[in-house]
């Protein structure tokens, strides 16, 4: 069964932490964390959780869908 994610909505911006992304993902925290550290993935740190907006994790997905597949070989 799948898990729905809905994230938090604050003020019309849903933002996600680590762990939800993660899971629509299906990759490991770490690695969301690796992609954050990296640039790939914008997050802030609000209080102790890393929080990532819905836009931010649109950006991040957009690349894999540029008209050449998701293997990006075409």
């Amino acid at each position: 069964m799948k898990e729905i994610i809905q994230g938090t909505k604050i003020q019309g911006v849903t933002f996600y932490t680590v762990q939800e992304i993660a899971v629509m993902l299906r990759i490991t925290p770490q690695t969301v964390r690796t992609y954050i550290k990296e640039g790939r993935l914008k997050g802030k740190r609000i209080g102790r959780p890393i929080l990532i907006t819905e836009e931010s994790l649109s950006a991040f997905l957009e690349p894999s869908y540029s008209g050449k597949g998701i293997g990006g070989d075409a």
